[in-house]
């Protein structure tokens, strides 16, 4: 491939709780993404590449500094990232790149008790120079822009937000049960919805870009995270009826740690505690003709940008990666939203990275990637020298088609406060592990032979050399993850 000397603008895009496999590039057929498609189309796919940390905050925070959540410190939600961090937009920014945050950040709590993040940022701002917030109770700068454009829309998108917080913040008992959990078609102009907004933010950025100074932008989509609230036509885009029933089988649960079987009947200890026994096949199809609703208007928003890039001439200039901070159950296995259940569904990320002439068009690579390896790969092919700290590695050599490049296994970790768990799971390409601490029991799967990850393996016999063998592993890669800050300056 060409090698450019000039260094590119790079677009991030995120979009939040999208599971890798609702994408028609990753094999669905069912749903409509086709510019996103477009750009594994034109680009690289990774087909094994994994989160740090199965929700919001802690996953965000690794891909912002390269780092894992025992070493960052933002190892849940609730939890804001260090000022001493260094991120991937500050390294950026300090090397010429004009930096811009667009969408949903969460690097600190979100919102509450004040309505715009930023608020709560350090002076730096965690290295961007241009800032437009909004999150999941819609609030932000979002919310008083759309106060500007139309007073009707306004009023139903705060009414979200807050029944959102509410929803939250309910207990098991005061839950809305009138349907399936948090699925509110939106009755907004498509064009004001937040996906929309954001688009528009991004695409302000590439039409202001100056020619001598390129530009880094994560633009992150706050869908499809719930609530499940797409507008028309996405609402009804996908008949419930007719979409695949959730990967489930009948006790799958048994031979699961506790917590998943208390979260499944409403007893676990997120803020989304329904019990799931009770939706029909009909209301499971609702919640994913919703939630695939929502992940279409984020690809039509995506197009938006490509054609801007286009227009603009600065598509040839340009690394796109595309991504999210986790996956999201959606009925599989009898749950819903996320948590400590480290299936695929929920760990496995998408991993699509293009630049014209650069990296290669149309490949899929099947190497073990993470998320940390999001900075030093970016930092890379921006030709600057990432930081020492930063745990994770460039992507960029599997790229130019090193075949020896790439992980054994990916490292994913949750210390869940509130359940009282602290687990850490290995994924490689045949096996996954998850050890608890302090606990009798563990997940083992053969992803070969069950890929669906219906049978846990840990307490059978034939399996317990493999096991044995991915503890050691695991072993190994807690102990090569420790944090090396601060820098050793002297021998004694």
């Amino acid at each position: 491939m060409e090698r450019k000397t000039k260094r590119p603008n790079i677009i991030l895009f995120m979009a939040d709780q999208l599971r890798y496999d609702a994408l028609g590039c990753y094999g669905n057929t069912e749903i409509h993404t086709p510019n996103i498609d477009s750009l594994a189309l034109n680009g690289s796919t990774f087909e094994n590449h994994f989160v740090q940390n199965p929700v919001c905050s802690p996953s965000r925070c690794s891909i912002m500094t390269g780092r894992y959540p025992k070493n960052h410190g933002t190892r849940d939600n609730g939890i804001p990232l260090r000022d001493e961090e260094v991120t991937l937009p500050e390294v950026l920014r300090d090397n010429g790149y004009l930096t811009a945050a667009i969408g949903k950040m969460h690097f600190t709590t979100q919102f509450r008790p004040k309505e715009n993040e930023e608020d709560d940022w350090p002076e730096d701002m965690y290295g961007f120079d241009i800032v437009h917030t909004t999150c999941d109770t819609k609030t932000g700068e979002y919310l008083d822009w759309l106060k500007s454009k139309s007073e009707r829309d306004y009023e139903v998108v705060k009414m979200q937000g807050e029944r959102k917080a509410r929803e939250d913040r309910a207990s098991a008992a005061d839950k809305d049960l009138s349907g399936p959990p948090q699925v509110y078609p939106s009755e907004i102009n498509p064009e004001y919805h937040q996906s929309a907004w954001i688009a528009d933010r991004m695409i302000d950025i590439i039409n202001e870009a100056e020619p001598d100074k390129p530009f880094f932008a994560l633009c992150s989509f706050v869908d499809p995270h719930h609530p499940f609230d797409p507008p028309a036509p996405y609402s009804t885009m996908y008949d419930p009826d007719k979409l695949s029933a959730p990967i489930r089988k009948e006790d799958e649960l048994l031979d699961k740690p506790p917590h998943f079987m208390r979260h499944r009947i409403g007893k676990g200890f997120s803020n989304e505690k329904y019990d799931y026994r009770r939706l029909s096949d009909h209301e499971w199809g609702e919640v994913k003709a919703a939630y695939y609703g929502m992940v279409s208007l984020v690809d039509e928003n995506i197009g938006r940008v490509l054609k801007a890039l286009k227009e603009k001439g600065l598509e040839d200039d340009t690394l796109i990666m595309f991504t999210n901070d986790h996956g999201e159950m959606l009925g599989d296995h009898g749950l819903l939203f996320k948590g400590p259940f480290l299936y695929d569904c929920l760990i496995k990320a998408p991993m699509i990275v293009q630049w014209p002439n650069v990296v290669p068009k149309g490949a899929r690579f099947s190497q073990v990637t993470e998320h940390v390896d999001i900075m030093p790969t970016l930092l890379e092919y921006a030709g600057v020298r990432t930081p020492y700290g930063v745990q994770g590695m460039s992507m960029a050599p599997v790229l130019r088609g090193d075949t020896g490049a790439g992980r054994d296994y990916a490292l994913t970790e949750f210390k869940c406060y509130d359940w009282g768990l602290d687990l850490k799971t290995i994924t490689g390409r045949d096996y996954k592990l998850t050890y608890y601490a302090g606990e009798k029991f563990g997940e083992l799967y053969d992803r070969n032979k069950d890929p669906n990850e219906f049978v846990n393996l840990w307490d059978d016999p034939e399996y317990q050399e493999v096991k044995e063998r991915l503890l050691r592993k695991l072993l190994d890669r807690v102990i090569e993850t420790e944090d090396v800050l601060p820098i050793r300056i002297g021998k004694y």
